[in-house]
């Protein structure tokens, strides 16, 4: 009855007769959307659901400007171009990110210098930050990760004596609050992904937040092939000056969201405030639940977090306390037990394969000094290394869509795998 089902027996959900909730979520509503936008012909930038979602999410976020993208990469580089950020200046970021943190950064010829997060958050380490400021800094990129909120009280005093941007990396938290700021209002500029994985998505898509006009200004214009940017709510030609009689001011590319992908979106912001609220509130129960079994811990919840909003769920595993089964033995067999796709953090950048800048000598070897700076390997990161060797357990947020029967059963997963695997 309590033999594994890694190892033959009955796994504890059944999600041939049981699924867990679909990702992503749509109906009759994104379908209407799609083929108002197919019969219109207006399918590329500027159009009206464009229009919407900006003016939407704006609200949403609490901020004065929202400016859609192709993807949340697409939105990090063009935040470090509209903050004037490239060569010789440094750029801080957290060590356990996804690799387009850090791509970006040595994408506009800059510096990516990547400290270690704090162990119960997963997130950037304030005191890493501050430990590793120099006269060539320019910014820093907190991630709000797998559901956790970055100290944004101590990065925000750190980045105000430092002269310092703040750009937040919000791929993970749209909709989360810090002290009753949405993420995204907190920092200089806010950075979304729409990926498909994200808790809201039209496949891919991005979106750029900010209460700067003279920002709003420039990311408008670099998304858009540095044309006059179009529908602000101040007048441009009265705004930061960014344009002269001569011409256009900034030379960039195309970075453009589709009309396709603002009508899901416009559809999906109705939807996230609800979805947020139940992975809250399950997100809160199955909590409470590991602090009572042995070998696993949740997440740090800051009291200062006042919404939370999760891209994964994710708790901390002890291989002591479990007698040694090492963390992808114990991630396989919870994989097996729930029926769901258990995994590891993301890798830390300094020992990530997707994270190779030295494989682009043609792009980035500007010169002997920068070609060193950018090394990945130089940074010793062994908090971020533990965590993805040894302690990382993350699940798809969907599951948290669930009903609490079925947090239940994740937390009876973990005890039967305690009692059963040795």
């Amino acid at each position: 009855m309590n033999k594994l089902a890694i190892k033959g027996g009955k796994p504890l959900k059944d999600t041939k007769t049981n699924p867990w909730p679909q990702w992503p979520v749509w109906d009759e509503n994104e379908e209407k959307a799609l083929l108002e936008v197919l019969h219109s012909g207006v399918w590329s930038y500027n159009g009206p659901k464009e229009a919407e979602f900006n003016k939407k999410f704006a609200e949403f976020t609490g901020v004065k400007y929202a400016i859609s993208a192709a993807n949340g990469t697409a939105t990090l580089q063009l935040a470090l171009e509209a903050c004037g950020i490239g060569i010789g200046d440094e750029v801080i970021i957290p060590g356990l990110t996804w690799q387009a943190t850090a791509a970006t950064i040595i994408d506009v010829n800059a510096t990516p210098v990547m400290v270690d997060v704090c162990e119960d958050t997963w997130c950037i380490d304030p005191k890493e930050i501050e430990k590793a400021i120099t006269p060539r800094t320019k910014a820093i990129i907190p991630v709000h990760l797998y559901g956790s909120f970055c100290d944004m009280d101590e990065i925000s005093r750190i980045a105000k004596k430092n002269n310092l941007f703040i750009i937040e990396d919000c791929a993970h938290k749209h909709g989360g609050e810090w002290n009753g700021k949405k993420a995204g209002s907190i920092g200089d500029i806010g950075s979304f992904s729409f990926q498909l994985s994200k808790h809201l998505t039209a496949g891919e898509g991005g979106v750029l937040t900010t209460n700067s006009f003279e920002l709003a200004e420039r990311l408008d214009a670099l998304r858009n092939c540095g044309r006059r940017p179009e529908g602000l709510s101040e007048n441009v030609d009265k705004g930061a000056g960014l344009y002269s009689d001569e011409g256009y001011f900034i030379q960039s590319g195309n970075y453009r969201i589709t009309e396709f992908q603002a009508a899901i979106l416009v559809e999906g912001l109705k939807r996230l405030p609800t979805q947020n609220q139940i992975r809250d509130e399950n997100g809160m129960y199955l909590n409470s639940l590991l602090k009572q079994l042995p070998g696993v811990s949740p997440m740090k919840r800051d009291k200062r977090e006042t919404k939370e909003a999760y891209f994964n769920f994710a708790f901390r595993y002890n291989k002591d306390e479990f007698k040694g089964l090492p963390v992808e033995k114990f991630r396989e067999a919870l994989t097996v037990e729930i029926g769901i796709q258990v995994s590891a953090s993301y890798e830390p950048l300094n020992k990530c394969s997707l994270y190779a800048p030295l494989t682009k000598q043609a792009r980035h070897k500007l010169n002997d000094t920068y070609w060193a700076e950018i090394d990945p390997t130089r940074f010793d990161l062994p908090v971020c290394n533990r965590i993805f060797v040894e302690e990382s357990v993350c699940i798809h947020h969907k599951i948290l869509l669930a009903t609490k029967a079925e947090m239940d059963l994740i937390a009876e997963a973990i005890k039967k795998i305690y009692t059963n695997y040795l």
